[in-house]
Formats: C-alpha cells, sequence, structure tokens
C-alpha cells in the first residue's frame, strides 16, 4: 500500500449519532446496519486486523490463497520484552503483537525486523496482585499482567487498541486499572487512553479490579469498542464477568454490563464477543456462585446482548448448577458463528454428562435446557479458547480445540439441525485454538511446542513444526504469505508460499 493510501485511511471515520452513544438501534436501523457490515470493502491480501478476521469470528481467511509449502524452519524468529498472548495481527505488511510487559510492537512480516515499540504502561506485578483483599499468593498463573488480549486495528483511522493492565500510580493493589489504549500505526504514538474499569470498582459489595482479568479478543463494531472480563487463574478473589464498551474516542460514555452472579461467572475465552449478522453480540459465562436451580445468575450461559450492553435473551445447559459446582465452565471456550446460518456454536469443559457441544439460534436462544442441539464432542478434556468453522464444497465444519487435540464436527444446518465428530489429527495433539488459512486447519500444541497444519475434511497432518514455547490458548495468525506463532518470550513466523 503506499504511502498515499495509507495517509488517506487516517481520516475520521463517522458513524450514526445513536450507536456512538451506545443506543440500540430500531430492528429495521439493526438490518440496515449489519447488511452494511457484511457488504463493507473486503480486507487486502494479508490483513488479519480483528481476531480471527471478523466479528463473527468464522475464523477462515478470506482471502490467502492455498499453501503448497511452509519452510522447515521459522524464517524469523523475534525476541521481545515478555510473552505474547494475543492472536498476532497483520497489516499492510507488518505484523502487530502486544506483550504482558505492556509493549505494542510492529515488525516486517517477511523480515521479523521490530519497526517499533510503544511502551503503555507499567504491567502489573502477580506479587502485587496477591495483596489485594479477598486475594492471597499464589493466585493467578501469569506475571505480570500487562496486555493479554488480541487487540483491534481500525484500518479506516490507521488505530491499533489495546486493553492493558496497569500500575496507574505507585506500586499498591490500590494502583490497579485497566485502560484502553490507542495506538497510532502510522506515527507509533500512543494517541490516548482511557478508564475501561467497570462501576463500583473496589467496592467490596461489588469487585476489586485486582482480581479482575482481561483475557478475551476486543471487538469493534460500529465505533465502539468492546471488552470482556474474567478472573484469575484459580478463581481467586471477588470478580465478576463483565463487557464494557467506549467509543474509538478519548470522550465519550462507558457502556457496562454486569453478569448476574453474586460473583465469579466470569467471560474468558480468548475469541472475545460473537457478533453475527443479526448484530447482537454473544459471550459465554464461567461458574458462578448459585447452587441453586431456583436462583439463575447467568453462570454457565449464553447471553445475547444489544450493542447498548441491554441483555436480550440467554441460554443455559439444564446441568448449569451441577457446572457451577464442579468449575467446568461452558464459557473456556467463546461461541462461533456458522457461516451462512443463523446458528451458533459452543462447547466449554467437561460434565456430568461428558463432553458436549451444543448448536443454539441466534436471536432465539430458548433459556434454561431449551432451544439447543447437544452432540457428544472432545473424547478427552474439554475445549478451551475459540472455535473454528469452515464451509468446504457443500460441507459446513466446526473445528474445536479440545484438550487432546482439534476436533472436527459435520454440521448439519437445516432442520433438524445437528453435528457429528468426523475426524481428529492424524497424529499429534494440536490443542490450541484453530485458525483456517491456505486450505489447512492450523493449530499449536501449547504442552508439545508444536503447531499443526491439518486438511480441514480428513484430519490428515500436512505441516508440522516445532516452534518455541506457548503459552495457554495461543492462536496462530496468518498474513502476508507468513504463518505467524505467539511465544512465551516474542513471535515467530514460517513463510509460505
Amino acid at each position: 500500500m503506499s504511502i498515499l493510501t495509507r495517509r488517506c485511511r487516517l481520516g475520521v471515520a463517522f458513524v450514526p449519532v445513536a450507536l456512538a452513544l451506545g443506543i440500540a438501534a430500531s430492528p429495521a436501523e439493526a438490518g440496515r446496519t449489519a447488511v452494511a457490515h457484511r457488504t463493507g470493502p473486503s480486507p487486502i491480501l494479508g490483513d488479519l486486523t480483528t481476531y480471527d478476521w471478523g466479528i463473527a469470528r468464522y475464523v477462515r481467511d478470506p482471502v490467502d490463497p492455498s499453501i503448497r509449502t511452509l519452510s522447515v524452519s521459522p524464517r524469523w524468529d523475534a525476541t521481545l520484552d515478555n510473552s505474547v498472548y494475543g492472536q498476532p495481527l497483520v497489516d499492510n505488511g507488518d505484523v502487530f503483537v502486544a506483550t504482558g510487559n505492556d509493549s505494542i510492537y510492529a515488525l516486517n512480516a517477511k523480515t521479523g525486523h521490530v519497526l517499533w515499540r510503544v511502551h503503555v504502561g507499567t504491567a502489573v506485578p502477580v506479587t502485587t496482585i496477591d495483596t489485594a483483599p479477598t486475594l492471597s499468593p499464589g493466585c493467578g498463573n501469569v506475571d505480570p499482567l500487562g496486555i493479554l488480549g488480541t487487540p483491534v486495528i481500525d484500518p479506516s483511522s490507521g488505530t491499533l487498541f489495546a486493553a492493558e493492565e496497569t500500575l496507574s500510580g505507585g506500586g499498591r493493589w490500590q494502583d490497579v486499572r485497566h485502560w484502553l489504549v490507542a495506538v497510532s500505526i502510522t506515527t507509533h504514538r500512543e494517541l490516548w487512553h482511557r478508564s475501561i474499569d467497570p462501576p463500583h470498582g473496589n467496592n467490596p459489595r461489588y469487585y476489586y479490579i485486582a482480581a479482575q482479568q482481561q483475557r478475551p479478543a476486543l471487538t469493534l463494531f460500529h465505533g465502539r469498542i468492546y471488552v470482556e472480563y474474567g478472573g484469575l487463574y484459580g478463581d481467586c478473589g471477588q470478580y465478576h464477568g463483565y463487557v464494557v464498551s467506549v467509543p474509538e474516542a478519548p470522550l465519550g460514555g462507558l457502556l457496562s454490563y454486569t453478569v448476574a452472579s453474586q460473583r465469579e461467572a466470569g467471560i474468558w475465552g480468548t475469541g472475545g464477543a460473537v457478533v453475527p449478522p443479526d448484530g447482537h453480540l454473544y459471550v459465554a459465562t464461567g461458574n458462578g456462585a448459585s447452587s441453586s436451580a431456583s436462583h439463575f445468575d447467568e453462570s454457565n450461559s449464553i447471553i445475547e446482548l444489544s450493542p447498548a450492553l441491554r441483555r436480550l435473551g440467554y441460554w443455559a445447559p439444564a446441568d448449569w448448577v451441577s457446572l457451577n459446582n464442579q468449575d467446568w465452565d461452558l464459557g473456556s471456550a467463546s461461541p462461533v458463528a456458522i457461516p451462512g446460518t443463523s446458528l451458533l456454536f459452543a462447547a466449554g469443559k467437561p460434565a456430568d454428562t461428558g463432553n458436549v457441544g451444543y448448536l443454539m439460534r441466534d436471536g432465539r436462544l430458548g433459556g434454561i435446557g431449551k432451544g439447543a442441539f447437544h452432540g457428544n464432542v472432545c473424547p478427552s478434556g474439554g475445549a478451551f479458547g475459540a472455535d473454528a468453522t469452515d464451509v468446504v464444497g457443500r460441507s459446513t465444519y466446526v473445528y474445536v480445540p479440545c484438550g487432546s487435540g482439534t476436533e472436527a464436527l459435520l454440521v448439519r444446518t437445516t432442520s433438524p439441525i445437528g453435528f457429528r465428530e468426523v475426524w481428529s489429527p492424524s497424529t499429534g495433539s494440536p490443542n490450541g485454538p484453530p485458525i483456517v488459512a491456505g486450505g489447512y486447519v492450523w493449530a499449536v500444541d501449547w504442552n508439545g511446542n508444536v503447531v499443526y497444519g491439518m486438511s480441514p475434511t480428513t484430519g490428515r497432518v500436512v505441516f508440522q513444526r516445532s516452534i518455541d514455547t506457548q503459552n495457554h490458548f495461543s492462536t496462530p495468525g496468518f498474513g502476508d504469505g507468513m504463518l505467524v506463532v505467539a511465544t512465551a518470550n516474542g513471535v515467530e513466523a514460517f513463510a509460505a508460499s
């Protein structure tokens, strides 16, 4: 892309006033905006500007051609100032990643050369987290806590947005904050930052900021950034599941949605909020506080929200109380929309009834134990991170990040809806969130530090490459002819042709 084109992309993107203020559109307006979103400009070759290429999280690269070969060893391997937890993004021939040390990097996609770095805050040591009320030493498994969720790039303004955890002043637990940071990918400077902690932070009746962890990918939808929160590893402390949104601007009201549970019910799947063509947001929650079937608290459920973050519907499995009692999070993996349909798929940790996945219709979730098809998934271990989908010929597949390795489901999208297991990998255990790019399904084994490329219809492993040490739920990226993998000390890339 030319410098002139890049400069043109810096123009201000205008959105309708109602949407900018977070006001829900009428059904007619919602339909028009949804169509406008779907029919907008296609990404150029090599662009991956939001988690899994789009807010419906179809997880399929819509542009790049089929891969014939993949380099045997990494084309490049960049060591950065800390771990990268989010999916690497690619825009205009550059790779963008954020680290646990609150740094944002741009690297040349072909060479791995660091083009620039912006350090946007002071990452929070876990020792500081553990001093907060209701917390204790040993809480959490990330140190330090900086930027964990996948950022998002708005190509129209040339701005990257990231959610960071930072120490806002001194080194006390009271100084822990979450900010949304805007960085220009043209001038390489921080444009602004603003608070995105929900209301009532550090109020013992609500939650402690230090107990909240921001892990899901950010969602950019109609001029607003949507951010979700869960808790620390071990379900430590007084935390809640939250969704917040703010405009793509340093000013403007913060909207928030609080999951009804007295505590917990976090939203922590790495894929973030899913926005199918109906223009509503869908999130999955984990275990909550309720142990009574008569007191549903929105834990272990799929929640449908308007753009203004008003609840429009929900669904939960009939055994949601048992899931609560056993810490079996439905929300250990984000939901995903099935392309060309009004269906959503969700699967999480195991349950008394076994390892189960669910199909449901967006806009008609049905409530507790209703309105969804369920079937067996993940024969060994639950699903963690985010799923992927693809349409091959006339067949629709969902690829699930099972603890034992990727599993493919063949989906029946006509009545009666359903799915069945059709393959697991021919070798290895790629347990990370999968993507579909270049004609293959890609996923990492974050225990064995290997990335796999699999046939989308048979599971035959075509490519298998050793990679650097991985973090949990690592999602590879693909763009500009490169397979890009986040690592525990930076990012590395394999050349595809």
